[in-house]
C-alpha cells in the first residue's frame, strides 16, 4: 500500500495524523480492526478519526513516496493493483515510458510495478508543530 502523508504510532498501532481547522490533532484510518468506540467517522464515509494530544504520539514521520526508473528519479502520486501513476519532468524518462505530455515540462501516466523502485523518503516530524 502507497503511503504519503504524515505517520505516527498511537498506543502501538501506526495511523495517519491529520490537523483539523481549530488545530486539533486527529489520528486516522479506515481499517475498523485499529479502532474503538472512541473513534468517530464524521462524514460516513468510512474514515474514522480520533482527537489526540501529540505528546500521546510516537515516530512521527512525514513520508513522501518516490520511484527509480533506471536510475531516474519519479515523483508517484496514486497507486491501483499493478501500477503506480507517475510524474516526471524528465523528457527521456518520460519518453521511455510512453508517457502522456501534460503541459511543458511534465508527463503523467500509469506504469506497471515492476518497473519501479519504489522508495519512501521519511523525515522526522515533532508533532507539537503541526
Amino acid at each position: 500500500m502507497l503511503r504519503s502523508g504524515i505517520y505516527a504510532t498511537y498506543r502501538g498501532t501506526e495511523y495517519e495524523l491529520t490537523v483539523d481547522m481549530d488545530n486539533n490533532v486527529k489520528i486516522m484510518t479506515d481499517d475498523k480492526g485499529k479502532i474503538d468506540s472512541t473513534f468517530e467517522d464524521t462524514y460516513n464515509s468510512g474514515l474514522y478519526t480520533k482527537k489526540v494530544k501529540p505528546n500521546e504520539l510516537e515516530d512521527c514521520v512525514r513520508i513522501v513516496p518516490y520511484g527509480i526508473i533506471q536510475g531516474e528519479k519519479v515523483q508517484i502520486l496514486k497507486e491501483k493493483e499493478n501500477q503506480y501513476q507517475v510524474a516526471t519532468g524528465s523528457l527521456l524518462v518520460g519518453s521511455y515510458l510512453n508517457l502522456p505530455r501534460v503541459d511543458r515540462d511534465t508527463w503523467v501516466g500509469w506504469v506497471s510495478k515492476n518497473k519501479i523502485k519504489l522508495i519512501e523518503e521519511k523525515t522526522p516530524v515533532n508533532p507539537e508543530n503541526l
